[in-house]
């Protein structure tokens, strides 16, 4: 079972099992305390991952492929980085000691996932000296869209709760920035397409362990903040304005974040890349924006509102596609998928 599973069985957890226990956390009966056992019962140590077979693994990628992940990677990592780094001050707000108690846990989980990042960017990829190592290796920076959710929308959304911590709006939307649109949007996704590729084609078994149990941390956490939110739902109804306010603010940054129109993919036409490899655009964004009407939904918004989201999503989606169309002068792969012309598992 994933939710009592060791490490050394993760690399055998599929990602449907994954997602079925972040569906779980939602439910009305969790609370932060059934959040905090499982913390408990769930924990992994870094140094305990073997990644003698990954080194191996990671030669035999095709080098285009080798390029995407690395690119996605890093970009988890300098995620788990920044989220360790800003974190304290909805901590220290929390009103709820019970919601306190948990956030100290997810800070301590953050640190674990960098370390993660740290450990396979070195003995992997052959990435040494942390993260500036790992941006100076791949290239150009990130993406605009990154940016603005990273350098500006997270650390300002941090401040305004370290300045004003008696702010309630200001809380809820820091969880919405962290718990609904970092975690359960961009990482969520990110970490299913990694998971799901890796597996089907039997490879990294060591990064496949490490990063299942990355995913199991991260669903707690979305799942308090599912939680919080319900809780000032429930409270003061006119929240859930606030919340969707939020998200649909957050939305454009976040697509742009998962598109990057201004990055030229290097992986041009996907019929050349072998079918376990493939990735389908028009089913990441599907379950992306399906996941997080899900949880707003759980959160407490209503079935209009959710939708909504959902609607301005497949916008945003297709307003990306072409921008990169235009900057690049080519198609986005996603439309051989459109065509019919590929498919991927």
């Amino acid at each position: 079972m994933m939710e009592e599973a060791q490490l050394k069985d993760l690399a055998g957890v599929s990602v449907e099992e994954v997602e079925a226990q972040m569906d779980r956390l939602l439910a009305p009966e969790i609370d932060c305390a059934s959040l905090y056992r499982r913390w408990e019962r769930q924990q992994w140590a870094v140094s305990d991952l073997d990644f003698q077979t990954d080194v191996q693994h990671w030669e035999n990628l095709p080098p285009s492929t080798r390029q995407v992940m690395q690119n996605t990677m890093t970009l988890f990592f300098i995620g788990e980085q920044a989220v360790t780094d800003t974190l304290a001050p909805l901590l220290h707000a929390a009103p709820y000691e019970d919601e306190r108690i948990f956030l100290a846990t997810q800070i301590a989980d953050e640190a674990r996932h960098t370390v993660f990042f740290q450990r396979f960017f070195e003995e992997v990829l052959g990435v040494g000296g942390g993260l500036h190592a790992a941006l100076e290796a791949i290239g150009p920076r990130t993406s605009e869209g990154f940016r603005k959710i990273f350098e500006h929308q997270l650390v300002d959304a941090m401040d305004l709760i370290r300045r004003e911590p008696h702010n309630e709006v200001a809380w809820v939307e820091g969880v919405v920035t962290y718990h609904l649109i970092i975690e359960g949007y961009l990482a969520l996704t990110g970490q299913r397409t990694l998971l799901r590729t890796l597996r089907n084609v039997g490879m990294m078994p060591g990064f496949v362990a490490g990063f299942t149990a990355v995913a199991r941390d991260e669903s707690r956490h979305i799942g308090f903040g599912v939680l919080a939110l319900r809780r000032r739902i429930a409270k003061e109804p006119e929240m859930a304005r606030v919340v969707t306010r939020k998200v649909l603010e957050l939305l454009e940054p976040a697509v742009r974040t998962a598109v990057a129109p201004d990055r030229r993919l290097p992986i041009e036409d996907p019929r050349d890349v072998p079918p376990p490899l493939r990735v389908n655009g028009m089913e990441l964004r599907e379950f992306a924006l399906s996941s997080l009407a899900k949880r707003l939904r759980a959160a407490g918004v209503s079935e209009l509102a959710a939708q909504g989201v959902r609607a301005r999503g497949m916008q945003l989606y297709e307003t990306a596609w072409s921008e990169y169309e235009s900057n690049h002068g080519l198609r986005h792969p996603v439309r051989f998928y459109q065509d019919g012309l590929v498919t991927a598992p």
